[in-house]
């Protein structure tokens, strides 16, 4: 059964992308969804995902949507074939489900804001709100700041070992660095922390699949790839 991938170049996207990468899953078709074009109200879509938001994995009969819990599908149909992503452990998999709830409240309800305003802005050629960046500015800044605290004691959010937090934050924390990297660069751990993502063969191979989609940042996935640590 041929693996599909509906989306756009989007960080949630990305997610999907990225975990199928880390479990070696490298046979899969990314189809691009037009959302200008009003694809996504066609009784096609809606039948896959009535949100109408992307991403929508496929695999044969199966339809699944909303990338978080297509990224814990992909960890455990591919069990074994990639990192083990939820702990080993009762108490480090309480500590991944902790950071996971982190990074969904904490981090993306002012993540999410924050960057439409950037890529709204300039699509519309308009000033960037000022009133509408501050707020979450500052959110973010709080929630990187607890994050260099708790990488100081540990090679990744969760521990010493890469975990789901890590793969789904990966693709933000790309667009962090687009934006405004000395969020990032000026705090010691978490510069080293996403500089150990962005070194993941998978990550790199996320950023070359994102060509088909055609990415939304500036700079270019090319290069964005060659200023990657090595």
């Amino acid at each position: 059964m041929g693996i599909k991938v509906y989306g756009i170049a989007t960080y949630n996207c990305q997610r999907v992308t990225l975990a199928l990468l880390e479990f070696g899953v490298e046979d899969f078709e990314l189809v691009k969804v037009y959302l200008k074009a009003g694809e996504h109200d066609a009784p096609s879509w809606t039948s896959m995902t009535p949100f109408k938001q992307v991403p929508v994995f496929e695999c044969g009969d199966f339809h699944l949507y909303e990338s978080r819990a297509i990224v814990r599908y992909i960890a455990r149909k591919y069990k074994g074939q990639g990192p083990s992503l939820f702990g080993s452990t009762l108490e480090e998999q309480a500590i991944v489900d902790q950071w996971s709830e982190a990074e969904a409240y904490q981090f993306s309800f002012s993540f999410l804001p924050w960057s439409l305003e950037y890529y709204v802005g300039r699509r519309e050629e308009r000033p960037l709100n000022e009133g509408v960046l501050k707020p979450f500015y500052d959110k973010l800044a709080t929630f990187f700041d607890i994050c260099e605290s708790q990488l100081s004691k540990t090679k990744y959010l969760a521990g010493d070992f890469y975990s789901v937090v890590d793969l789904n934050i990966a693709p933000s924390l790309l667009r962090v660095m687009t934006l405004k990297p000395e969020l990032i660069t000026t705090r010691k751990h978490v510069k080293r922390w996403y500089d150990s993502l962005a070194s993941r063969p998978a990550f790199r191979k996320m950023l070359q699949a994102d060509e088909h989609w055609a990415f939304a940042l500036n700079p270019s996935p090319a290069e964005i790839l060659q200023a990657l640590p090595a």
